[in-house]
């Protein structure tokens, strides 16, 4: 049977396609390979401690990348972030000496002294720098930091020959967790970092999702792309669930707002889950010896202590005002710290006259201070630094 000239043409088209769609499938396969060879089975598309602003580090576990340009994910939100020739989060790249022409105040703690989701000149750190143009003010904190990592920290840099007049110290409610089951030192004296308790996957230091993830099918476990494309879409989803979700929601038991999450409730029950053998009172007596190494350091090196402290959505929903938390750390800054900046009773008077306090000041489901709390700390903090 003869062939139509439009028939021939449709069917030079199909084998051209089948031929391309072939040759992809075949890119793709041997694409894959490559990637799933050198780099050792693990998917480079996805975020294993390191991407392009964070990495590791031997001394302190880990760290920003110096000289940084470019832009963060937190959640739904992308910020423009910099850091300085020392991996710390600043205004602009810039060159930091190591003896400074001004007063040089060094600050530090973990994802809320960095002001994780915000660009730096909203953090409490940024806003307390415009203040006060007179000081040289560098930011250390780094997410998932703990006084063991405070001090090996400062000490690096203190020993590298970095000088400054004083270190303001914010202790995180979750540094008692961490220096608990997350921070040890190995048989060389070397910090490390993980999940260090017998059921890990039962103390990872995140709430449950609103929304269940399926196990990975068949593609994402033997593709990366698809491992990749499968993630985004999830955390889209979760992104989108959480915008919507009420505090009622988030408060219910294992989400982010809920009474019963061990990493935040330790301030008002001892008995927490997740804080190894020694539990809460072993943690805090842990944190308490870190920090007493890092008083002894700074004071043989003539530098100020300062520490600060300030609640968790956690802390204004279930706790009281003179929390545990500032009660510990104010009893221990005495005779120690050049200034203890409590800013519960701030956080605590808020509450009191705004009734969606918690969406006010924290990003939604998730427990770090928005833009609105971070203006809220550093107001408190420039008031209390003029006294």
């Amino acid at each position: 049977m003869a062939v139509s000239a439009g028939n021939a043409r449709a069917l030079r088209l199909a084998r051209v396609i089948l031929v391309n769609v072939a040759l992809a499938i075949a890119l793709l396969a041997a694409t894959e390979f490559v990637l799933h060879r050198l780099y050792n089975w693990t998917n480079p598309f996805l975020d294993h401690g390191e991407n392009a602003l964070r990495s590791r580090d031997p001394v302190f576990t880990h760290t920003l990348r110096p000289n940084f340009d470019g832009y963060d994910v937190w959640g739904p939100v992308t910020p423009r972030i910099f850091t300085n020739s020392l991996g710390f989060k600043d205004g602009a790249t810039r060159s930091v000496p190591a003896i400074s022409d001004r007063k040089r105040i060094v600050f530090i703690g973990d994802s809320f002294t960095e002001g994780v989701g915000l660009p730096y000149e909203q953090t409490f750190v940024g806003r307390f720098a415009q203040a006060f143009p007179e000081l040289d003010v560098l930011n250390a904190g780094v997410s998932s930091y703990a006084p063991s990592v405070y001090y090996e920290k400062l000490k690096f840099y203190l020993d590298k020959g970095l000088k400054f007049d004083e270190a303001i110290v914010y202790i995180d409610i979750s540094d008692i967790q961490d220096e608990s089951i997350s921070y040890r030192y190995d048989q060389n004296g070397a910090l490390e970092i993980g999940v260090f308790t017998p059921n890990p996957e039962q103390c990872l230091p995140s709430a449950y999702q609103l929304l269940t993830r399926s196990p990975p099918g068949w593609l994402e476990k033997r593709s990366f792309v698809a491992e990749f494309v499968s993630n985004l879409i999830f955390v889209k989803k979760a992104n989108a669930a959480n915008a919507g979700a009420s505090l009622r929601e988030l408060m219910q038991p294992g989400r982010v707002y809920s009474r019963d999450w061990s990493r935040a409730v330790w301030t008002f029950d001892d008995q927490a889950s997740c804080y190894g053998e020694a539990g809460v009172a072993g943690g805090v007596r842990k944190a308490l010896r870190q920090m007493d190494r890092l008083h002894a350091l700074l004071s043989a090196q003539g530098v100020a202590l300062s520490v600060g402290v300030y609640p968790w959505p956690h802390q204004l929903l279930y706790d009281v005002e003179n929390s545990r938390q500032a009660q510990i750390w104010r009893d221990w800054c005495a005779g120690k710290c050049r200034r203890f900046f409590d800013h519960f009773p701030a956080f605590f008077q808020y509450k009191d006259t705004h009734p969606d306090y918690v969406r006010d000041l924290f990003f939604w489901a998730d427990v770090h201070f928005n833009d609105r709390g971070n203006s809220l700390l550093a107001d408190d903090l420039v008031a209390q630094y003029r006294r």
